[in-house]
Order: structure tokens, then C-alpha cells, then sequence
């Protein structure tokens, strides 16, 4: 049942979503198989003809033609009978080129709108889709098995084609001599029977073949994301060797999974040819007019090797079901994770944000954060401190709304943040990952990603703000210099500096910087560090920090410990209060940062 529900769910995608393409493919298929029709009439005229010129006793596709010719005044002779043939021939080669066009057309329709609305299901979940999801399954869905679906719905078009091409070459045998042709397609249907059972395993290897892929595009995902790690080990051989031990797994599945797929009609071919010439035998024993029957097997011919394409048809398309229900599969993942939408429409921050008695835990592990509050009021800088795992990036993620509470509320000026368009509250907000994630194209381009319409001179304020001018100005190509793929030709500092302009372009509401200098050197630190006290002046900032010289200036201070709220106050009355958390930390540090600057 889960296959023949996969067909239909593709079939009906086919149908309801492209109704033009299909009825031009219909129209199409109508026209292909009239002229195919004629094309197999053509050659009893040519047989008649050869058999006796004077047309004593012609056939009755004979005598319809002869008539048509008179008309036209235009006398019956063997060149203009072979020529009505290569006509009818050529037109009809002619028309299935353009049915395999439009088949082709509609492969490609559907496969960009089943794109489409994949990235469209995905980018509305949360965050928690994307951590949670199998980056392998993910990647090759969306670069192999969605073609493979597209060829699915090719298979499935060439199906519908090839049922009308089947049901009109075989109309005109079956009125020139229905006994042949029914004795044939008997015969064909009983030899090819024992092909249709082959479907269950074309399915098995489908699956296969599909979870293969995913391994395999997972670990050169993996392999190519972490180059640099890679060659400082140097493990390249190792690296090469854990992909294609992958890749030779897929391929193993997928030489099996073809190898059944063409196998099958090379098979059937001469079952189907066999078929055809006992039911000619017994059509000369029944003493046939021999133009008929030249006519019905050159129809047959035809035919059998449709009727080989259809049982072709069976195996691909149980092979390459599997692919389609992994897409579904996703979707209805990704639509579990759906963003909850309000209807507000954020604009500013008019007072403050707030974290209420908010608990949350991931997925399989312990508590991540216990009924923490939290506020941070507009025109402030608040600082989120704690070692490692207390739930500090957890904190922003909340704000953003990437993970939802398990219990308790983000509140957006006394509203929860479920009530607010999230976009509209997003689109207000600059964030600073601790990686952070340039596109591989200019720095203006990666700037122009934050706010498209930003002008020149905005362009070059944000740089200004995060002390970037000076470096962009001095690179080659200055503001256009292409930054590589995560911007792997600019240096740590100089990547944060610039996200850090992207983040401030857009002139935002509340700015998050999560981390944004734990892997700066000291000198990159302070000039990040002087950006952030001349943004103080103009916006509000969370700053999520391990290094705790960055968090100075900052007018509230909150320390996690093991996701709750420990200590809270101004940096200059927490980091006086001895044996306090923050007091503690900072004489932790103070030797690593004086190491640092005697360094530098």
C-alpha cells in the first residue's frame, strides 16, 4: 500500500499543480499516436502494391488510400506509397521528439516547485529542524534525490505516454485481425509476468540506494567542512579513504539497482518477439491476406517494445520511490517544528525584553535552563557570563525565537514573542555568531545580505563602526575583494569585524554578539571591543561572553551556572564582591590575559 500511495501522491502532484502541461502532453500523445496510426496503414498499400500492381484484390486500408490519392488526382504507384510511408515516418519521429521535450519540461516544472516548497517547509521551522536533522539526508535530498524524483515523474509521464502509444498501435491490428493480435498480447503478458514480481526488490534496493547517498553526501560534507582540521593533521589520505569507503557502498547498491532496471527489457524483448512470431505462425496456417499481415506485425513490433518500456516503467519507478518518501518524511519533520506566527508587527523596542521563569531542555539531555529571568531594557548593554554549558548561547537562541520554552515566556515589551511576525522581530535585530559565517562572494555583497537597499555610504558607516574601513580600504579590490567560502581569505578578526558590520548595517534594535571575540587575539579584541562601546550609545546589546574583558562597560551583568541565574548586577558591583561567581572568574582569567598582552 505504501507504494501505490507514493505513486499516487506523485501522480497527483503531477496532475493538480501543472493541469496545462498535462493536457498539452495529452493533446501531444493524441497526435503521436494518430500519426503512428498512419504510418502503420502506410506499409498495407506498399505490401498490396508489391503483391499484385494491378490491385486486383486490395485490402481495405488499400482501397481508402487509393481512393484518397484519386481525389488529388494523383495515380496509385510504388513512389508515392513509399513516400506516404517516410512521410508519416518522419512526422511521427518528429512528434516524439517533441512529446520527450515536453516530457522533459514537466520533469523540470515540477522538480522546481517540489524544490521550492521543500526550502519553503524547511526555512519556516525552527531552529531545532536544522540541529537535529541529518546534514547528509538533508544535502542529498536536496541535490540527488530531488532529480531522482524528477525522473520519477518523467517515468510516470513516459507511462502515460506510452499506455496511449500501446492503445492506438494496437487499434489498428486488432480491426485488421483481432485473432493475431489478442494471441500475441496474450503470449507477451504471459512471458512478461514473471518481470512484474520484480518490483518488491527494485523498492529494497531503491531504499538502499537512497540511505547510501546520505552517507555518502554526509561524509563529503563533513570531509570538505573541515579542510583546514584536515591538512594541520595531516590526514588527507585518511579523509580520501573514509569518503570513497562511503562512495563504494553507494555505488555497490547503485550497479545493482541499474543493472535490474535495464536488465528487464533486454529480457522481455525476445519473449515479446517470440510472441509476435507464434501468432504469425498461426495466422499463415489460418492463410491471412499477407499485406494484413505485414501490417499487424509491423504494429506488433511496435508495440512490444512499448509493452517492454511499461514493465521497465514498474521497476524504475519502485526504485526511485524511496527518494520521494524521504522528502515527505522531511516535510512532515519540518512541519513539526513550525514556527508558531503572530500577527504583530515589530518595529521598535520601546522598553525592554524579558526572559519569565523560562525552562528549557534539548532533546535527550539533562535541564538546560531552569526558570531563568532575565531582562534587558532598551539603551542598555547586558553580558551573559558562565563557563561552558550553562545556557548562555541557549539564552539567544530563546530571544530569537529559534527554540521555543518548554515553560515560562520571552516577553517582547510585555508581549510574548509567539504573538509577534517573527521576521518582523528578526529583521530588527543584528547578531554576531561566534563563527561567523560569510558567503562566499564581496564584502559589499555580504554587507548588501543584511540590508539589500543599504546605500554606499551606509555601507561604509557600518564598516567604520566595526573598525573595518581601514583593513577593506587596503585589500585589493577594497570593498568588492571576494572573501572565499566562509570567508576563508580574511583572518579571524577581520571576519568578525566584518559580520560584525553586516550586523549593525541594518541599524537594529537589539545587536547580539554570541562569542563574538572568544577566538580573537588580543589586538583584534580591542578593536571589536571599541566598535561595541560606540554602538553602546545608539542600541541595545546582549552580549554573550567567555572573555570577560569584553563585558566591562556593560550595565547588567547575569551569571549562569548549570542553566540557572546565580548572580546579577552591574559589572562594577560584581566584579567587587569577593567570593562572588564573577569575582571568582575574573582572577581565573587575569593571568591568561596578562600572558596575552606581554605577547602581543
Amino acid at each position: 500500500m505504501k507504494k501505490k500511495s507514493s505513486v499516487a501522491a506523485i501522480f497527483a502532484e503531477f496532475l493538480t499543480r501543472y493541469p496545462k502541461h498535462f493536457l498539452l502532453l495529452f493533446l501531444l500523445l493524441v497526435m503521436e499516436g494518430v500519426v503512428a496510426a498512419m504510418s502503420v496503414m502506410s506499409i498495407v498499400p506498399i505490401a498490396d502494391f508489391v503483391l499484385d500492381p494491378t490491385f486486383a484484390k486490395p485490402s481495405r486500408i488499400t482501397r481508402i488510400v487509393i481512393s484518397g490519392l484519386h481525389a488529388i488526382d494523383l495515380h496509385p504507384a510504388f513512389w508515392i506509397f513509399g513516400t506516404l510511408f517516410f512521410l508519416s515516418s518522419i512526422f511521427k519521429g518528429g512528434m516524439g521528439v517533441t512529446i520527450r521535450y515536453a516530457i522533459l519540461r514537466i520533469k523540470y516544472a515540477v522538480v522546481r516547485g517540489l524544490f521550492g516548497d521543500a526550502l519553503h517547509t524547511f526555512f519556516k521551522a525552527r531552529w531545532g529542524f536544522f540541529s537535529g536533522s541529518d546534514q547528509g539526508r538533508l544535502l542529498n535530498t536536496l541535490n540527488k534525490e530531488l532529480n531522482t524524483i524528477g525522473d520519477t515523474l518523467g517515468h510516470l509521464a513516459t507511462l502515460l505516454a506510452n499506455v496511449i502509444q500501446l492503445c492506438i498501435y494496437l487499434a489498428v491490428p486488432i480491426w485488421l485481425n483481432a485473432q493475431m493480435t489478442f494471441t500475441a498480447l496474450g503470449l507477451a503478458l504471459i512471458f512478461g509476468s514473471p518481470f512484474m514480481l520484480l518490483h518488491r526488490l527494485s523498492y529494497r534496493l531503491g531504499q538502499r540506494n537512497t540511505e547510501t547517498a546520505n552517507v555518502a553526501m554526509g561524509v563529503l560534507s563533513e570531509v570538505l567542512g573541515a579542510a583546514r582540521l584536515i591538512l594541520g593533521f595531516g590526514r588527507q589520505n585518511q579523509a580520501r579513504e573514509r569518503y570513497l569507503d562511503a562512495f563504494d557502498k553507494h555505488i555497490g547498491v547503485t550497479l545493482r539497482s541499474q543493472t535490474l532496471g535495464t536488465a528487464v527489457p533486454l529480457f522481455f524483448q525476445p519473449m515479446a518477439v517470440l510472441a509476435v512470431l507464434i501468432a504469425m505462425g498461426i495466422a499463415l496456417q489460418q492463410q491471412v491476406r499477407i499485406s494484413e499481415m505485414a501490417a499487424v506485425m509491423w504494429s506488433l513490433l511496435a508495440a512490444m517494445p512499448i509493452l517492454s518500456s511499461l514493465l521497465q516503467s514498474n521497476i524504475t519507478i519502485s526504485n526511485f520511490l524511496p527518494s520521494y518518501e524521504q522528502l515527505v518524511s522531511l516535510r512532515q519533520n519540518a512541519a513539526e517544528f513550525e514556527e508558531i506566527e503572530g500577527e504583530r508587527i515589530f518595529t521598535r523596542l520601546e522598553r525592554s525584553i524579558e526572559l519569565k521563569d523560562l525552562s528549557f531542555t534539548y532533546p535527550g539531555r539533562e535541564q538546560t535552563l531552569t526558570e531563568v529571568n532575565l531582562s534587558f531594557h532598551k539603551g542598555q548593554m547586558v553580558a551573559l557570563v558562565g563557563e561552558s554549558g550553562s545556557g548562555k548561547s541557549t539564552v539567544t537562541d530563546l530571544v530569537l525565537g529559534l527554540q521555543n520554552p518548554e515553560k515560562g515566556q520571552v516577553l517582547i515589551d510585555g508581549v510574548p514573542l509567539g504573538e509577534w511576525k517573527q521576521n518582523s522581530f528578526r529583521e530588527r535585530i543584528g547578531y554576531v555568531p561566534q563563527d561567523p559565517q560569510l558567503f562566499h562572494s564581496s564584502i559589499r555583497e555580504n554587507l548588501l545580505w543584511s540590508s539589500e537597499k543599504a546605500s554606499e555610504a551606509e555601507l561604509w558607516e557600518a564598516l567604520r563602526h566595526a573598525n573595518a574601513a581601514v583593513f577593506v580600504k587596503e585589500l585589493p579590490q577594497g570593498i568588492n575583494t571576494v572573501v572565499g567560502d566562509r570567508g576563508v581569505r580574511l583572518s579571524g578578526g577581520q571576519r568578525q569585524r566584518i559580520a560584525l558590520a553586516r550586523a549593525v548595517l541594518r541599524m537594529p534594535e537589539l545587536l547580539i554578539l554570541d562569542e563574538a571575540t572568544s577566538a580573537l587575539d588580543s589586538e583584534s579584541e580591542r578593536l571589536i571591543q571599541q566598535s561595541i562601546d560606540e554602538l553602546a550609545h545608539e542600541t541595545t546589546i546582549l552580549i554573550v561572553a567567555h572573555r570577560l574583558s569584553t563585558i566591562a562597560k556593560a550595565d547588567q551583568v547575569y551569571v549562569l551556572r548549570q542553566g540557572r541565574v546565580v548572580e546579577e548586577g552591574s559589572y562594577a558591583e560584581l566584579s567587587a564582591k569577593q567570593g562572588g561567581f564573577l569575582n571568582t572568574m575574573l582572577a581565573a582569567q587575569a593571568p591568561f590575559e596578562l600572558t596575552e598582552m606581554v605577547n602581543v
